[in-house]
């Protein structure tokens, strides 16, 4: 009985190893027709090679979406420092601004205040 599918299997299993010499006697001990060994055996090797290049395709494009992924964050990354440092440096001038508000309003107030007074005393008299 010709088991074509663990065959199959173990077929690309040494094809992968690098052991393709142990690919046809394997194949004869699971009932392979003689005739057809050989010809089994290209066939199995071009499915190896099929996967192999698959997987490669795979592979590459995981890399390319993980170099993808990784310039996403470094270029995020450099930018949320841009913003921090914009931020950082803006909410330094909107502090010191506030202070200077504050303290232009403490001035303006004191005098203006200064002036009223000068204006009731002046109006009392």
């Amino acid at each position: 009985m010709y088991r074509e599918k663990y065959a199959q299997k173990r077929a690309i299993q040494l094809y992968t190893a690098g052991r393709p010499q142990e690919v046809v006697p394997m194949l004869l001990e699971e009932g392979a027709m003689p005739e057809q060994v050989e010809q089994l055996a290209q066939k199995y090797q071009k499915m190896q090679r099929l996967l192999v290049t698959e997987d490669a395709r795979k592979k590459l494009k995981a890399a390319q979406m993980l170099v993808t992924i990784g310039a996403v964050f470094i270029v995020g990354g450099v930018v949320l420092s841009l913003l921090s440092w914009l931020y950082l440096g803006g909410s330094y001038v909107v502090y010191v601004g506030i202070l200077l508000f504050g303290a232009g309003l403490l001035v303006k107030g004191t005098l203006e205040k200064q002036a009223a007074s000068k204006l009731l005393q002046s109006s009392s008299i």
